[in-house]
């Protein structure tokens, strides 16, 4: 959690701008924070912002669901360590492995910024613990922690057959109970999160209706979302795994050079080094035992039969859905961790073997190579250029700026949250009239007016756009982002020639 919380990302998701701004645009606790992706996040985002604020801490919203997010995905990790000694019956692995899922690129990037994945991944951690082989089943208390989890965002669904067979697995000596609790946690779960949404959609809307409800429930959901080329998704979904455990770039770290990054760059260089030599001393020692182990142990073949179950279900519908969003295999990371687990300790006598820490190393080339090719370098706003581009115009924009936007967009949102002092006011150049009026009020008032990238272009597509733009920008005064990943500018516009105003801001 420490580590979370000393080095926030500066590459902000950009939901989590958009979960901020409407927290910050909200008043008090009311409908307009439920959202069918993700239902209860932004709410429960305000409460935690609003009792940070209380106790004196003044910060920003984007800041607080970055601390909320860091504890809940300490807490993930809290809950998979226990998960693991119970499965794998090793403190050493245990530690290890939650090391490893907690300093892995995707979820160690995400737990530090805002988002709902994490607050759901955890619920999903607490409905696998109490599906364990072992334990006593829980039918009840399971559609409790799934519902929770679906209602911070909708990707949890495709847990429901994990829950069903955990839930068959456990009732195997109960008889009867084999059906029923499987059967008592689907009804509960069913009910429950079904009337969730329906009393959050009436909330919403103020309709009770199915009509409403489907609408609303997929109010927010891409049309364009699956795609059906299985060469590109077999691409992208080998590369998301990847990018699961390793992320960043080598560049990244160029100009953030201090004797601590030059240590750890020492010590990068060392594991490897350790790392190649361990694997190269013991290749002839491979244990390749695993799949008989697993099949002579009934619950080692339980917590395997488990997790590919719930690897699969994700696995073959993220291969048509948005694959390349590396995001969403996070909903199984944890299974992916266990499985690992399960055929390091091959057998029960595993555990009384000479240790090669192969995986220590492994876990420490993972760690100190992510924190200083990703982690380390975002929080730094000059490694995010559309950041800081933001913070840079805030010199150029004085209050009550208005801009004028062609489409709403993520580097909309990130500039107008950024700069919470100017109007963004949609572009509406079918009424001239109206605009050039618009115009000649913002510089009576001693202000500026400026178009961003969107609008410029909704004016550049014709031909009276264009000479309206000529006769109305001052090109002296554009903005750009000079990166070839980012296109963002902006330019100010004055009132037309002839306008009796005053045209210089005041």
């Amino acid at each position: 959690a420490a580590i979370y919380l000393a080095f926030p990302t500066k590459n902000y998701y950009w939901d989590g701008i958009t979960y901020a701004r409407a927290i910050e645009h909200t008043a008090t606790l009311n409908p307009t924070l439920l959202h069918p992706n993700h239902l209860f996040y932004e709410g429960l985002g305000y409460i935690f912002y609003s009792l940070i604020r209380r106790i004196g801490i003044d910060l920003r919203a984007v800041q607080a669901l970055q601390i909320m997010n860091g504890l809940v995905g300490a807490l993930s990790a809290v809950v998979l360590f226990h998960i693991l000694r119970r499965a794998l019956r090793s403190a050493y692995l245990a530690v290890a492995l939650t090391l490893l899922f907690a300093f892995s690129a995707t979820w160690w990037r995400f737990a530090t910024d805002a988002n709902a994945y994490i607050v759901s991944v955890l619920f999903l951690l607490s409905s696998f613990y109490l599906l364990l082989p072992g334990r006593n089943p829980r039918p009840l208390l399971v559609a409790l922690t799934f519902s929770a989890s679906l209602c911070f965002h909708q990707l949890a669904v495709f847990f429901y057959p994990v829950a069903v067979v955990g839930l068959w697995l456990q009732s195997a000596p109960l008889k009867r109970r084999r059906i029923l609790n499987p059967l008592y946690f689907s009804v509960t779960a069913c009910v429950l999160t079904v009337s969730i949404y329906f009393g959050s959609c009436y909330l919403a809307t103020g309709a009770l209706n199915v009509s409403t409800f489907m609408r609303w429930i997929t109010s927010y959901t891409r049309s364009d979302g699956f795609k059906f080329d299985a060469w590109r998704n077999l691409l992208f979904s080998f590369r998301g795994h990847v990018r699961l455990f390793f992320g960043g770039r080598f560049n990244l770290i160029q100009g953030l050079f201090n004797p601590f990054v030059v240590l750890l760059l020492i010590a990068l260089a060392a594991a490897v080094c350790m790392f190649v030599f361990t694997v190269i001393r013991n290749f002839k020692q491979a244990d390749l035992r695993w799949p008989q182990a697993r099949s002579g142990d009934p619950l080692r073949r339980s917590l395997a039969l488990l997790c590919s179950v719930w690897v699969s279900v994700y696995l073959v519908f993220l291969f048509f859905w948005l694959p390349h969003n590396t995001f969403y295999r996070l909903f199984y990371l944890p299974a992916l961790i266990l499985l690992g687990g399960l055929v390091i300790t091959s057998d029960e006598k595993a555990e009384q073997r000479p240790r090669k820490y192969r995986l220590v190393l492994l876990v420490a080339i993972m760690g100190i190579a992510n924190f200083l090719f990703l982690i380390f370098p975002f929080a730094h706003a000059q490694k995010y250029p559309p950041l800081s581009f933001a913070l840079e115009m805030k010199q150029v924009w004085p209050q009550g700026t208005v801009v004028y936007y062609g489409s709403a967009n993520t580097d909309n949102s990130l500039f107008e949250y950024f700069n919470p002092a100017t109007i963004w006011k949609p572009l509406s150049f079918s009424k001239t009239g109206a605009l050039e009026s618009e115009l000649q009020d913002v510089y009576r008032s001693g202000l500026t007016a400026w178009l961003e990238a969107s609008a410029i272009d909704q004016l550049s597509a014709t031909p009276a756009g264009r000479a309206w733009l000529s006769s109305h920008a001052k090109e002296a005064s554009r903005r750009e982002l000079n990166d070839p990943a980012f296109r963002i500018s902006f330019v100010q516009v004055v009132p037309g020639a002839g306008a009796e105003t005053r045209t210089e801001p005041r």
